[in-house]
């Protein structure tokens, strides 16, 4: 249901603060990626007295209580949708957890979850004037960062992958929106990013480290608690596919701020998937390490989940160690078969046309309960970050750019 547009009742500037996740250095609202003092990861601190849900079809809108953002700043395309948020009884029962829920984010305009911080990131981007800056991506967050582009005039991008990626960016280049293919993979394709960004005094939009990002991507946790809160319930273990772990990072966030409101009783269990064939934080966990190194570095990342392909995951692996120790979760890894089979299940017996990174939270669970560490009384949310997009508009060679970084 939508009532009166939220950004006519705006009163003024969103009022936040920056808050480093690590040490507590704290500043006031600008565009900084990590904390001066200790590198560690920024969050926005909002004053959520009063915070609820709106009735507004946009996301954003709906949930503007709780964004680093300014209602006016918002781009008037409607870049994300809600998605549905339903129990899912046959893959339940199939998997040994009969109490399975499924946040369907396969509904996003683009097909994946990324386009949840599009409008946000585009929103702290004009509150603090920046309009042309430089972003990699292995395909999801470059084709909903390149959509939101598109729609904005007063804005430029420059996207950076993989050369092996190149397949996975879906959208058009132009005269605003360029794409630089770099020999090797994500981490090669961010090196040259930021050396590009930086030779031009342009803006590195900072991939994980952008808290704006992180901001969008909680309200896919927000609005499945509240589907969940509704039914009379609420989830006892959330589980996600993770590369980095932007979005376990977002939902830890969401999670903590509906805790403190009263809108969630308890705090779940974070469980974090990898793919057997890169899955560094899995095997850190499992041997009950604080930190990667460089012998952990996949150098030539594979495997079936391509969006959750990150080979290099020591500048994250601490947050998500981290929350899953504070919520009794882990990390884990899935074998390549089990993602075909989770796969074919979420078809055959829910109808989801989903990726091998959404169906790695179908393989974590059906491991887990399996292993007697998921009872079946719990209630379990799995999180599904994007549909199967073969087949779907790719970017065609002809599209891109070589002029900054690598060859294609």
């Amino acid at each position: 249901m939508t009532t009166t547009d939220p950004r006519t009742a705006a009163s003024g500037p969103t009022t936040f603060h920056l808050r480093c996740v690590r040490c507590d250095w704290r500043t006031a609202p600008r565009f900084l990626l990590r904390c001066p003092s200790c590198a560690g990861a920024l969050e926005p601190v909002l004053d959520l007295t009063g915070a609820a849900p709106r009735p507004h079809h946009r996301p954003e809108l709906a949930y503007l209580d709780f964004l680093p953002a300014d209602a006016d700043d918002l781009p008037d395309a409607e870049l994300s949708v809600a998605t549905p948020c339903r129990p899912a009884p046959r893959l339940g029962a199939a998997i040994g957890v009969p109490n399975l829920w499924v946040k369907d984010e396969s509904r996003q305009p683009t097909g994946t979850t990324k386009d949840r911080f599009a409008a946000i990131v585009l929103a702290v981007f004009r509150r603090f004037g920046i309009t042309e800056w430089v972003a990699s991506s292995t395909g999801n967050s470059s084709t909903a960062l390149a959509r939101a582009v598109e729609g904005d005039p007063t804005m430029r991008a420059h996207f950076f992958c993989g050369a092996g990626f190149v397949a996975d960016q879906r959208f058009p280049t132009d005269d605003r929106i360029s794409l630089t293919p770099v020999d090797g993979c994500y981490a090669e394709a961010s090196d040259a990013a930021v050396r590009f960004a930086h030779e031009r005094g342009l803006t590195w939009e900072g991939g994980f480290f952008n808290w704006a990002r992180r901001a969008g991507l909680k309200l896919t946790y927000l609005e499945a608690y509240d589907a969940l809160r509704a039914a009379g319930t609420a989830p006892d273990v959330v589980v996600q596919a993770v590369s980095s772990g932007m979005g376990i990072m977002a939902a830890h966030r969401g999670t903590e701020e509906y805790l403190d409101l009263g809108r969630l009783s308890a705090r779940p269990r974070f469980l974090m998937a990898q793919q057997d064939t890169c899955a560094p934080m899995a095997r850190a966990w499992a041997e009950g390490r604080a930190e990667l190194t460089d012998a952990d570095v996949v150098p030539d990342p594979h495997g079936l989940a391509r969006a959750i392909l990150l080979g290099d995951g020591r500048a994250t692996y601490p947050y998500m160690r981290e929350i899953a120790h504070i919520s009794g979760g882990s990390i884990v890894a899935v074998a390549q078969d089990d993602l075909v089979t989770a796969k074919a299940m979420l078809a055959d017996l829910e109808d989801l046309d989903v990726c091998h990174s959404s169906a790695a939270t179908v393989a974590a669970l059906r491991a887990e309960a399996a292993a007697g560490r998921i009872g079946r009384d719990e209630v379990a949310l799995a999180v599904l970050t994007g549909r199967d997009l073969s087949g779907h508009y790719r970017t065609t060679p002809d599209q891109h750019r070589d002029d900054a970084g690598g060859a294609a």
